[in-house]
């Protein structure tokens, strides 16, 4: 569905919206409540019965219709449903998974669920003291060698391992088992690696008693920088530059371009913006209805897609809550 029908769709309903840098679009006020609160009038309008705070416990066929009971007692029926449950992601939202075991018991499967576009765990023992620090870089996601993707943008240091949008598209590869995977780090991208040899060779020859703590001043951050050192093992902080030899300026300049950090985990689904994994696409047609259970519909998190960062996974809400709604109006 285009961005365009979204936008109208939206419109039609009162919201107005403005686009802002990298084509992202926001509510004209600003405010993300905004969206709810325009989706809650036009629900108002149309005379739909809206129950919150009511878990569903299980959904039933019952003839050709619907019973959906709740934890509390009660039972709705009707002849469709539209489960839009979400994932696992974010809990706090009140997103727990239940949706899927609903979605198996109709007859669907779900592909393994994983946090998704959430922050890495890393073993780096040389990390102590770079909580906090940003810095632009590219980031390499590899498995038994092999590079599995790659991004570029601000990396964010964090006391377990690795944060910032970058790292949170990687994570979207790693899928329910996150081990074996490394990351190998280039904190100054926009120079190769032959560059910074001999950029290394020039300023130890032009300041050979500095030392290696105040070596690199406006280049790279000096607590990346001691880091780095530290992991390569060229000698202490207080060695003079000088006294590397091309060997070691080389060791230093892939250390730099290419640090590698193998991946722990991921920071948990608490931390998550979205859930990988879910009720397989190939289950339900172009409307979002499902092939398996007559009268069923799914859309959103609860089925197995996941997009970048920038509103991506917003979108994909919109467009299959809406084709569902629409398809299941039109039965």
């Amino acid at each position: 569905m285009p961005t365009e029908r979204t936008l109208s769709f939206f419109l039609s309903l009162g919201l107005f919206c403005a686009e802002e840098d990298q084509g992202r679009i926001y509510p004209y006020a600003r405010q993300a409540s905004m969206v709810v609160d325009v989706l809650l009038l036009a629900l108002e309008r149309c005379g739909v019965n809206l129950v919150c705070g009511s878990r569903v416990s299980a959904i039933l066929r019952d003839g050709t219709g619907f019973q959906v009971k709740t934890e509390a007692g009660r039972v709705y029926r009707g002849d469709r449903v539209i489960l839009t449950a979400g994932g696992r992601a974010a809990p706090k939202q009140g997103t727990d998974g239940s949706g899927y075991g609903l979605a198996r018991r109709l007859g669907h499967r779900y592909a393994p669920l994983f946090p998704c576009l959430v922050p890495l765990t890393c073993d780096a023992p040389h990390w102590a003291g770079l909580k906090g620090i940003r810095a632009p870089g590219r980031v390499t996601l590899l498995h038994d060698g092999q590079m599995v993707a790659a991004e570029t943008g601000e990396l964010q240091f964090t006391e377990q391992g690795l944060s910032g949008i970058p790292v949170f598209q990687l994570s979207c590869h790693l899928g329910p088992n996150p081990r074996g995977y490394l990351l190998s780090l280039d904190l100054l991208p926009d120079w190769t690696e032959a560059e910074l040899v001999q950029l290394l060779g020039q300023l130890s020859t032009q300041w050979p008693e500095t030392p290696l703590e105040r070596f690199l001043p406006g280049l790279i951050h000096k607590r990346l920088l001691f880091a780095v050192i530290n992991t390569v093992d060229v000698g202490p902080l207080s060695r003079p530059a000088g006294s590397l030899s091309r060997r070691e300026r080389e060791t230093l300049a892939h250390g730099m371009k290419a640090w590698p950090v193998p991946v722990t985990g991921t920071a948990g689904w608490a931390q998550a913006q979205v859930t990988g994994g879910g009720v397989l696409l190939s289950e339900v047609d172009e409307g979002f209805a499902s092939k398996r259970c007559p009268g069923l519909y799914l859309a959103g998190e609860v089925l197995d897609a996941v997009g970048d960062c920038g509103g991506y996974n917003l979108h994909w809400a919109w467009c299959s809550g809406m084709t569902a709604g629409k398809s299941a109006a039109e039965g």
